[in-house]
């Protein structure tokens, strides 16, 4: 099998070809949907038979929605979920969803076939393989084209982070649950953000900041603490729905000022965690933003600022100078990655 890979993923059956003529089915499962894919595995590649998008609050559980899915459909040969939540042993409770999910059951659910659920930030990382060139956007271009390692940084309805370990020739992806690490403030605003955030919670991570939610709390912090004007039309469109894509498309079209400063904040805060990633797992090999929330945002992610961000880190600037950041275009990044999984590591 010629499978052209971008970034060359140690799969494990890649030098085998892979189960050529596999059917395979793959799932990313979040918080908000859960979407769904039914394809072939040929020496050209995935050719899809059936895909879905569920909304996952429609649904009491998981196994409701795979009965959905695969009704009519024969029984796929490999299984691969990406799920947001620590996997353990093949389970997996979700962190902004009340389902559980166990590998074993779902096999049994499905008639046998073996299952493999890998967290949804180290599914990304596998989906890396399958992009192509222009799925990507160059958001900060370093000086250096250094191999190494990789790191990703995906802002949606949580905060996820991973690694790809570089061995000289290869990547390994692997999983972390760094986004629900302490929030940390470089300034005294930020200080004042963390101590309005403490009064809210007994901790305070950088999901609180960095997701749909945290765009919300940046601007409830810009209006309740530092009186910003509230304007009446935008909090009438907040009501009965999810305010942060109303305040991503006010400070698009740039009809708030109070929700372009959201965005602003929003965009330094993705870039100091960016750089304590970087930082963390020395991804000289490049740090990749995933996620729903950056490619929607990616005209106002400012690169002055990322850059500004950089340079004022500390003694390590001269590495930082050196890496390049990346925003993923393709938003079923870990869906992707789920169905090369399923096929070339099972």
């Amino acid at each position: 099998m010629n499978l052209a890979l971008l970034i060359p993923i140690a799969f494990k059956n890649i030098d085998l070809g892979g189960n050529c003529d596999t059917i395979i089915l793959a799932g990313d499962v979040g918080g908000t949907k859960a979407n769904m894919l039914l394809s072939r595995f040929t020496e050209g590649g995935l050719q899809t038979i059936k895909e879905a998008r569920y909304v996952s609050k429609d649904f009491h559980s998981f196994t409701d929605i795979l009965t959905h899915f695969l009704e009519g459909q024969a029984c796929p040969d490999n299984i691969c979920f990406s799920v947001a939540g620590p996997v353990i042993e093949g389970k997996v409770k979700f962190t902004n969803l009340s389902w559980n999910i166990d590998s074993e059951e779902i096999s049994k659910h499905v008639g046998g076939s073996p299952v493999a659920i890998l967290n949804d930030l180290e599914s990304t990382a596998y989906g890396l393989a399958g992009l192509k060139k222009e799925e990507l956007n160059t958001l900060y271009k370093g000086t250096n084209e250094t191999p190494g390692n990789i790191a990703i940084l995906a802002a949606g309805t949580g905060l996820g982070e991973a690694g790809l370990f570089f061995d000289g020739k290869q990547y390994h992806p692997f999983a972390t649950e760094g986004g629900h690490s302490d929030f940390a403030p470089r300034s005294a605003r930020d200080m004042a953000m963390l101590n309005f955030l403490w009064g809210r919670h007994e901790h305070v991570s950088w999901e609180r900041m960095l997701s749909g939610n945290g765009i919300f709390t940046i601007w409830e912090f810009l209006t309740q603490v530092e009186k910003k004007e509230k304007l009446e039309w935008l909090v009438k469109q907040m009501e009965n729905t999810d305010p942060a894509p109303v305040i991503s498309k006010a400070a698009m079209d740039k009809s708030c000022p109070v929700c372009m400063e959201t965005i602003e904040l929003f965009n330094r805060f993705l870039a100091i965690e960016a750089v304590n990633m970087i930082l963390k797992l020395k991804a000289t090999g490049g740090l990749y933003l995933a996620g729903g929330i950056a490619p929607k945002l990616l005209s106002l992610l400012d690169r002055a600022a990322w850059k500004e961000v950089f340079e004022k880190s500390g003694r390590m600037r001269q590495l930082l100078r050196e890496v390049s950041v990346y925003v993923v275009l393709n938003e079923k990044a870990p869906l992707l990655g789920a169905a090369y999984y399923a096929c070339l590591n099972m």
